[in-house]
């Protein structure tokens, strides 16, 4: 289905929930079950009507969704650091992962040991530890609360929906969340192309 024609539900507590095609999110408007949050610039057409499809609708009622915790990948290193080296703060388009304590000292590849690290940063420390290097880290790393946008949103909706999962932001830092899913745009597009 076309990605205009998708709908972001979002739980009670305006939290998201999943993506749903235009033609589930309608029944659940119109069996009263949801309402609209946002419109969108789409619309279905039938014999006797025009009915805009909506972007982001909210469910009636809480939907008590267990906690699964992130799958690893570097783009979701990337994502949860928005594209922003952790040891310089400087954005970078085309980042790469770090190893706090360097995988040839037994370090684990995971949420609480890799950060996302620009070129000059990540050859200055090496193989090296934080003490060996008198480097430091902006941010203690952590595993994210939540990356349903990872698996299953691309960039573009993500940045038409970050509103919904950056609801902490400020208007300055989703500006800075906006050019990193711009970036990773960019880079997917030359990429394919």
């Amino acid at each position: 289905m076309d990605s205009d024609k998708s709908v972001l539900l979002l739980n009670t507590t305006f939290e998201p929930l999943t993506v749903v095609p235009a033609r589930r999110a309608l029944k659940l408007l119109f069996s009263k079950k949801a309402h609209s949050v946002e419109d969108g610039n789409t619309y279905i057409r039938t014999v006797r009507a025009q009915v805009k499809i909506p972007s982001v609708i909210q469910i009636v009622y809480y939907v008590r969704k267990p906690y699964i915790a992130p799958k690893f990948s570097k783009r979701a290193v990337f994502m949860r650091d928005n594209y922003n080296c952790q040891y310089c703060g400087k954005h970078v388009p085309k980042p790469t992962i770090d190893h706090i304590i360097p995988s040839s000292k037994f370090g684990k590849t995971n949420w609480y040991n890799v950060v996302t690290a620009c070129h000059t940063c990540n050859n200055k420390k090496g193989d090296r530890t934080l003490k060996e290097t008198n480097m430091r880290l902006i941010k203690e790393p952590h595993e994210p609360k939540f990356l349903v946008y990872s698996a299953v949103i691309s960039p573009a909706r993500v940045k038409k929906w970050e509103k919904y999962f950056y609801p902490e932001l400020r208007d300055s830092e989703r500006e800075i969340v906006s050019t990193a899913i711009n970036s990773s745009m960019i880079l997917g597009e030359e990429v394919a192309g």
